[in-house]
């Protein structure tokens, strides 16, 4: 019986590599002609997505049967033991197959919760990019997930009225304290009001990467600007209480009026200079 489930083991793992040899070289395939292509909303959580279902046969493989395999060969090692010494082995292969169930099964939660996190973010920078794209008939140049190093800059707006670096943050809604909206975000001009409480996560993030993008455009594109730094949640209602703040808090739906209603500040040959430069960028994505 051991000797048939140690059969079963080893052929099931022979066809999963079969089908993960078969996954892999169907990845590679490439037309004629592939041509490269702009970054798209979320580019790099997409790409994230892509290596974690790439992987997800082997992290499933590996959760199901690792246990298994630890308990089939604990019994094996059992039944060659003298009879006195069996069943405390047969215990102790019992005991460490449930140890190697529970990280196994720790494991893969922590893989999907990964996948469910970037599918998350990934619909959040699809919603912003959304309400981004009237202004693009408008004379702005809009691209996405600019790459910056160690980091990606979400959406770089380029605008007669400045250059915006918005950076995006999509949140689950937790459970509202008593007398808060369980969908609203304040902003007081020093930190955010969830439902379920304050923090300030975001904000430096948005400063910074704003920070990084002017030196970018002083160094690469020789334009002295000061990008405006934008946080947003998608899916929220968010409201500012304070004026004046550094970072424009606002939900993707008020991004264009916030373009808009700035003073214009750059000239049609400014525009076309600073996309440019984005434009060789992020035209990186690969068919």
């Amino acid at each position: 019986m051991i000797l048939a489930l140690a059969l079963y083991l080893a052929a099931y793992a022979l066809c999963l590599g079969v089908l993960w040899v078969w996954r892999v070289n169907r990845s590679r395939e490439r037309p004629p002609v592939a041509p490269t292509l702009l970054r798209g909303p979320g580019e790099s959580l997409r790409w994230r997505l892509q290596r974690l279902d790439d992987a997800l046969l082997l992290h499933a493989f590996g959760a199901a049967f690792l246990p298994m395999g630890v308990f089939v060969g604990g019994l094996m090692l059992a039944l060659n033991l003298p009879a006195d010494e069996r069943d405390p082995a047969m215990f102790g292969a019992f005991a460490l197959f449930l140890v190697t169930l529970f990280f196994a099964g720790r494991w893969m939660l922590q893989k999907f919760t990964l996948r469910r996190d970037c599918h998350l973010g990934l619909l959040g920078e699809k919603i912003v990019a959304e309400a981004l794209a009237p202004l693009a008939a408008e004379g702005a140049r809009i691209f996405h997930d600019v790459p910056a190093g160690s980091f990606n800059l979400d959406h770089v707006i380029v605008a007669p009225t400045g250059v915006f670096a918005i950076e995006t943050k999509t949140r689950r809604a937790g459970r509202a304290l008593p007398g808060r909206a369980p969908d609203a975000i304040e902003f007081d001009g020093t930190q955010l009001v969830f439902p379920w409480g304050e923090d300030t996560h975001g904000l430096d993030q948005a400063m910074h990467r704003a920070a990084w993008l002017a030196t970018w455009l002083r160094d690469a594109a020789g334009e002295p600007l000061t990008p405006v730094p934008v946080l947003t949640f998608p899916g929220w209602n968010v409201t500012t209480t304070a004026a004046g703040a550094e970072v424009h808090v606002v939900a993707p739906s008020a991004i264009p009026g916030l373009v808009r209603n700035r003073p214009a500040s750059l000239t049609p040959a400014q525009i076309d200079h600073i996309a440019r430069q984005l434009e060789a960028r992020c035209r990186d994505v690969e068919f």
